[in-house]
């Protein structure tokens, strides 16, 4: 029996973004009233913080609903790797002092870590997305669908 290397690795990246995803919008809504009070301290305005609010929660998951099929992983680890970008680009712009005011509003235990920590954390994911897009099989369209 051979085992397929690259489905196996895309099983465990779709896995660990799952988790992850869950895991983190999971404490958001849990705690959505302090949430939104830490939102609402971010360098945004309160417009769009209060978008924000709403949207990445959202967005966090749906990645993990399209990264459980097959059909739509693709396109649910198109979305992690968007957020996972969006989410290092700020973490850099803390790290460099860019904004004044840099509050956490990252889920659960992940707030615990420092920027750096932090910024290596995302790196790490941002990297296993990037690896998993570049080992998806292409799809073959067949008439059927």
């Amino acid at each position: 029996m051979k085992i397929d290397t690259k489905a196996t690795v895309l099983q465990v990246i779709s896995a660990a973004f799952i988790l992850l995803w869950v895991y983190t919008a999971g404490s958001k809504l849990a705690s959505f009233e302090n949430y939104r009070l830490e939102m609402q301290h971010q360098v945004f305005s309160l417009i769009v913080s209060e978008i924000l609010v709403y949207i990445i929660p959202i967005a966090e998951i749906m990645a993990a609903g399209l990264l459980l099929f097959q059909k739509t992983n693709k396109t649910g680890m198109i979305l992690s790797t968007l957020l996972m970008t969006a989410f290092t680009i700020y973490i850099v712009l803390i790290i460099s002092d860019y904004f004044p005011k840099v509050p956490c509003t990252c889920g659960g235990v992940i707030r615990a870590l420092g920027w750096k920590a932090h910024l290596v954390f995302n790196l790490i994911f941002l990297s296993a997305a990037i690896l998993a897009l570049y080992n998806t099989p292409k799809r073959e369209v067949s008439d059927k669908e």
